[in-house]
C-alpha cells in the first residue's frame, strides 16, 4: 500500500481515538471508529461482529489504562487502509499487559473507519511484589513474577 500523507495522519488519528475513547470508557465513541458491520477480534480470541456489539464489549471490558507505544503503522491508497500499534497497559493488581492492535481500515467519505481489528496480547503479565512498609514509608519492590501461556516464573 502507498502512504499518502494526510491519509496517514487520519489512519495515525483514528489509533489515537481508538485508545482515548477504550480509555474514557465511552462505548458510543469507541463502536462509532467501526463499519456497522465490522469485527472485532479480542486478546482472548472472542469474536463481536458490529458496532452495537463492539459497543457492548466496552461496557462490559474491565478496561485498564491503554497507551499506545511508538508511532502506529500504516499504509494505505485512496480506499483501503492498514493500521497496526503496539498497546501496553497496567491491570489490576498493577499487571502490566502488552500487545499490538493490527486493522483493516476502509475510507467512507472523508473518514477512515475500522473494518477489521485483531488484537493479540503478547501471553505475558508482569506483577511486581511489593513488601509491606510501615506507614509513611515507600514500599519495597521485592521482584517481579512473569506470566506466560500459563505458568508463572520468577
Amino acid at each position: 500500500m502507498v502512504d499518502t500523507g494526510a491519509s496517514s495522519d487520519q489512519l495515525r488519528g483514528l489509533a489515537r481515538l481508538l485508545i482515548e475513547s477504550w480509555n474514557r470508557g465511552d462505548a458510543q465513541a469507541f463502536a462509532g471508529l467501526f463499519t456497522p458491520e465490522a469485527e472485532y477480534a479480542t486478546g482472548t480470541s472472542e469474536r463481536v461482529r458490529g458496532r452495537q456489539a463492539i459497543a457492548g464489549l466496552v461496557q462490559q471490558a474491565s478496561r485498564p489504562q491503554v497507551c499506545l507505544v511508538g508511532d502506529p503503522d500504516v499504509g494505505c491508497d485512496s480506499s483501503n487502509g492498514q493500521l497496526s500499534f503496539a498497546w501496553s497497559a497496567v491491570a489490576e493488581l498493577g499487571a502490566t499487559r502488552h500487545g499490538r492492535i493490527s486493522c483493516a481500515c476502509i475510507r467512507q467519505g472523508s473518514r477512515w473507519l475500522i473494518e477489521a481489528l485483531q488484537n493479540v496480547e503478547d501471553g505475558s503479565v508482569v506483577l511486581e511484589q511489593f513488601e509491606l512498609a510501615p506507614d509513611g514509608e515507600e514500599p519495597v519492590c521485592m521482584g517481579f513474577h512473569f506470566w506466560t501461556d500459563g505458568d508463572f516464573r520468577v
